[in-house]
């Protein structure tokens, strides 16, 4: 009797067990899906976002980049932080103050132009959704193009010689000594005392403390201090893109800010032509800039990780979006800029609708806005929506104006 009593309550708990089990089952189950369906609601785009920080590393595309960012929020009549008078830069390549920018009775949408990184300022800047990204370059490609565009061959009295960048990595600091003296800064556009064009620039953009200005930390020779500012911008930054891969580059933009195919249309401009292009330095060679330019090695090898595992996660459709990008590019670049273009004052280019885009139309408007240089139209546009008299210059004015304490003007 009582071990048949014994198996029926052995069978009831059993049973509660199996109905307990499957119970819990179905609830990860379910948690499972809800999360799932959450994850592809967050990747889905529903409204475009607005507020954006673009962090500019000098001589990486970012005239292209800045030109996209103009023009996406001048069209919308956002509202951008602009520098002072005619100064192009918010303190480049020091520390960007609010003396370096033109204050505005509304909140500012957008951050284009040139600064360098700072946390603390641009929190209380910027709006709390704000976007922060930036794009970067190989180092030695850096290197090769902030050579040829800041002179440093002619300003630091290279002799002339046929190969001048072996001739300046023989003697680096001698060099930069008498580029970056003061001597110099009359020959030296925008560029101030003792500041080294050449020296992890990039990293320096991102606020990295490198030593300048003088009396600021200097972390370049210390590798683990340099990783964790690294890991610092990966933090804050939602996207850091490729110079090398800037197509790619500007997909992974649109599905981030859940823009459209026509906002990130561009023009390559600003593209450097110099003799040494093509260069390829020696493992000696590499080995000496590596050693002065080692904070931007680390971070271009950094991100360039973190690029790709972002563009594996977009899913297989990504490299199809990217094909379909470059062929409108391509179509665009002939009808807006091809020496065979049409009427563009009567004409207008239709890209038809695909699963990437909607259908929309390119004018001659459109195509200007993608050509020209659209900071005076900004400045114009801050003092309509600001209620101030428009900036009149003439042209004398402009031309014997007084060089700024801080940065450089331009002549507009």
């Amino acid at each position: 009797m009582f071990p048949r009593k014994m198996r029926r309550v052995s069978k009831y708990i059993f049973l509660c067990l199996c109905l307990f089990t499957v119970y819990f089952i179905s609830l990860r189950i379910l948690y499972a899906g809800e999360r799932v369906s959450n994850m592809n609601k967050e990747l889905v785009c529903t409204e475009e976002k607005r507020h954006i920080a673009f962090i500019k590393c000098m001589k990486c595309a970012t005239e292209s980049m800045e030109t996209i960012l103009r023009r996406f929020g001048y069209i919308r009549k956002l509202n951008f932080v602009l520098p002072r008078k005619r100064n192009p830069y918010l303190g480049w390549p020091g520390p960007m103050e609010k003396m370096d920018y033109r204050p505005s009775k509304r909140p500012f949408d957008i951050l284009t132009e040139h600064a360098i990184y700072n946390k603390t300022l641009l929190d209380d800047l910027m709006p709390n959704d704000t976007v922060y990204i930036s794009i970067i370059r190989e180092p030695w490609s850096h290197f090769k193009s902030t050579f040829s565009y800041f002179k440093m061959a002619s300003i630091g009295e290279l002799p002339k010689v046929s190969d001048q960048l072996s001739e300046f990595l023989s003697d680096i600091q001698k060099y930069e000594r008498i580029y970056s003296s003061p001597k110099k800064n009359f020959l030296r556009w925008c560029i101030p005392d003792y500041f080294s064009p050449t020296r992890s620039m990039m990293s320096h953009c991102l606020g990295m403390p490198l030593g300048f200005p003088k009396g600021r930390k200097d972390i370049m020779n210390n590798e683990t201090a340099i990783m964790e500012y690294i890991l610092f911008i990966d933090k804050h930054f939602k996207l850091v893109m490729l110079v090398e891969y800037f197509d790619e580059s500007l997909i992974l933009l649109k599905r981030l800010m859940c823009w459209s195919l026509k906002d990130i249309l561009y023009q390559k401009t600003n593209s450097g032509n110099y003799s040494y292009r093509s260069y390829e330095p020696t493992k000696q060679q590499q080995e000496i800039h590596r050693n002065w330019s080692r904070a931007d090695y680390m971070l271009y090898e950094y991100f360039n990780k973190t690029f790709w595992t972002k563009v594996a996660a977009q899913g297989p459709d990504f490299i199809e979006e990217v094909k379909h990008f470059k062929a409108v590019e391509a179509a665009i670049q002939n009808f807006c800029f091809g020496e065979k273009r049409p009427n563009l004052s009567t004409d207008v280019f239709i890209i038809r609708k695909t699963k990437f885009n909607s259908e929309f139309n390119v004018t001659k408007e459109y195509c200007d806005l993608m050509h020209f240089f659209i900071l005076p139209k900004l400045w114009e546009q801050y003092s309509q929506m600001e209620g101030l008299l428009p900036e009149r210059k003439s042209f004398m004015d402009l031309l014997f104006q007084k060089r700024p304490e801080k940065g450089c003007s331009l002549l507009y």
